[in-house]
């Protein structure tokens, strides 16, 4: 998990409030021939991840807004904030690794939106602190962490790895590909359907369910509070 605690990303959730000072943008783009993995290390705000065949670079935009941080601070330092902030980039061997400088910590004065495009041969890591996760094609399979907000995956194919600690985690995948999947809630529930078929779940509080096919690769959903839906068509 991220600096952040649990405790403290749910209150951040509950307490942020953006100011109506423009956002700044930063974006980057560089060969993806040499990359197998990206690392995105994500504090407050939305990601949205497409992975597509046919191109060759790695497509990375984001947008800073500034907010406030709380009733001691001023929208002049969540500016600040923005303007010195930079997108940093850092290859080690075959992995690509993706942050906002300064990192993440309680104090941040601004949000993330990260809209990336990526090569389908490229797996996906995800260290996030709160907000939405939409992912979409995967084909090389993803882990994700992340603390509060809803998580949304269409996977092709590749394990699929996913802990959320409070909201809704969403995967799609074909059947086919798969040789099992598993979600569990631990106040909440979780609903697995394959081909139709609904696979009920077991547990008093915390709520599992489990399957197993004839593929190669794995699903693993676990959620703190909230729901785990995995549907294999």
């Amino acid at each position: 998990m991220k600096k952040i605690s649990l405790v403290a990303i749910v209150l951040l959730a509950c307490t942020l409030s953006v100011d109506a000072a423009g956002p700044r943008t930063l974006t980057h783009s560089e060969p993806a021939a040499a990359t197998e993995v990206l690392d995105l290390d994500s504090g407050i705000g939305d990601v949205k991840i497409t992975a597509r065949e046919g191109i060759d670079d790695i497509a990375i935009e984001v947008q800073l807004t500034p907010r406030r941080g709380g009733f001691f601070s001023s929208k002049r330092q969540a500016e600040q904030a923005v303007e010195a902030a930079s997108l940093r980039t850092i290859s080690k061997g075959h992995r690509l690794v993706l942050r906002i400088d300064p990192p993440a910590d309680e104090d941040r004065r601004f949000e993330e939106r990260w809209i990336i495009e990526i090569p389908a041969h490229i797996r996906l890591t995800l260290d996030h602190g709160v907000g939405d996760v939409v992912i979409r094609g995967i084909a090389a399979g993803l882990e994700i962490e992340s603390g509060v907000g809803d998580v949304d995956v269409q996977a092709l194919e590749g394990d699929v790895t996913i802990a959320l600690g409070v909201g809704t985690a969403v995967v799609r995948a074909p059947a086919s590909a798969y040789a099992s999947a598993e979600g569990a809630g631990g106040v909440g529930n979780a609903r697995l359907t394959v081909l139709g078929k609904r696979i009920e779940s077991g547990g008093f509080v915390g709520h599992s369910a489990s399957w197993t096919g004839d593929g190669s690769f794995q699903i693993e959903v676990s959620v703190g509070v909230g729901d785990a839906v995995i549907t294999l068509d």
